[in-house]
């Protein structure tokens, strides 16, 4: 209740009405049912109404959620959906999709909390009922039988419900993802995410292209029909990143394809023509591949090995990391012995 609870002002969003402001018009007849972790509960809202065009608006609906700020926007609890409404709690565990976090693992967890939580309630329910029975010397009462265990929504429902949460907080992950910069920076493309696209959009794409820093953190990544075909305009984006957030540009730029040019200068190079610095380098990996190239086949007996030694002639230990590492490894083993 924004309106009866916190005073907020609250105008219609109708761009003929001319902002009026809304008043309270009692309570919407609608009660939610929102999913919980471990049960469900009700939610009610106010029915506000504008005085110049005569509409009504429950006061959880989108329009009057948009006007409020983010203090007050953010003890919403749930999400609604058409027929049922997700708690943010439920909505938080999806957001951690790792292996094995699916949404079937989150119907069996939220099945297993509810039919605990729901078998409490019944006990203390026949507990209470127990003193009746025993004080009885005539006829002994009758109780309601307690209510059945609700059913949970499938997990397809689950998984409309965690898409929906994304597109609404499709502004703040774009800022997060538009936030990461970096001085050295890596592009590669690879087929093994197209390669798991389904419905719809199977067989859409080909390569994916993506590009990250120093520290793993991808900057931005996008799906394409052919290898390095129309990353001109992921470039153009790149740069304006670091030109809006003052940030100074890369030094480096490692690749897998298109380093270099015998006449002039390489694709890559031509692409980040507004980095002037930038230099473009083959990464290591595809340098060792190279040098591999007149192998005949990866199962050889020689190639581990002499995969093995070309790297030992590329890298160099840190000594510092290496004096880290033992010092670890001595304390491990004193303790184990001990």
């Amino acid at each position: 209740m924004p309106l009866k609870m916190w005073l907020i002002p609250l105008v219609c969003v109708r761009p003929e009405c001319g902002k009026h402001r809304l008043t309270a018009a009692g309570l919407y007849r609608t009660v939610r049912k929102v999913l919980d972790i471990d049960r469900w509960y009700d939610l009610a809202t106010e029915y506000l109404e504008c005085k110049g065009c005569k509409k009504k608006y429950p006061a959880w609906s989108e329009d009057i959620l948009g006007q409020l700020d983010m203090g007050h926007r953010s003890q919403f609890p749930a999400l609604l959906t058409y027929r049922y409404s997700c708690d943010n709690r439920v909505l938080r565990m999806m957001r951690e999709r790792t292996l094995g976090n699916s949404v079937t693992q989150l119907y069996k967890k939220l099945m297993e909390q509810h039919s605990e939580a729901w078998t409490q309630r019944v006990l203390q329910y026949l507990t209470a009922c127990e003193p009746f029975t025993r004080s009885s010397l005539v006829q002994p009462p009758v109780f309601t039988e307690p209510p059945l265990l609700p059913a949970l929504p499938r997990p397809k429902w689950l998984l409309s419900v965690y898409a929906r949460d994304v597109l609404g907080r499709l502004h703040e992950v774009k800022a997060k993802i538009t936030s990461v910069f970096g001085c050295v920076l890596k592009m590669d493309s690879t087929k093994k995410v197209t390669k798991k696209l389904d419905g719809a959009a199977s067989g859409t794409a080909a390569w994916c292209t993506n590009v990250g820093n120093e520290q793993g953190q991808v900057l931005v990544s996008v799906l394409t029909a052919a290898e390095g075909h129309g990353l001109d305009s992921v470039a153009a984006g790149l740069m304006k990143r670091y030109r809006k957030a003052g940030e100074a540009a890369p030094k480096v730029m490692y690749v897998d394809r298109d380093c270099c040019s015998q006449h002039d200068q390489s694709r890559v190079k031509v692409m980040f023509l507004e980095w002037a610095e930038l230099e473009v380098c083959l990464d290591i990996w595809h340098f060792m591949r190279r040098f591999a190239a007149g192998v005949t086949t990866e199962a050889h007996l020689l190639y581990g090995i002499f995969m093995a030694r070309l790297s030992t002639c590329i890298f160099q230990w840190d000594p510092e990391d290496v004096a880290c590492t033992y010092v670890r490894y001595k304390t491990l083993f004193c303790l184990l012995n001990f």
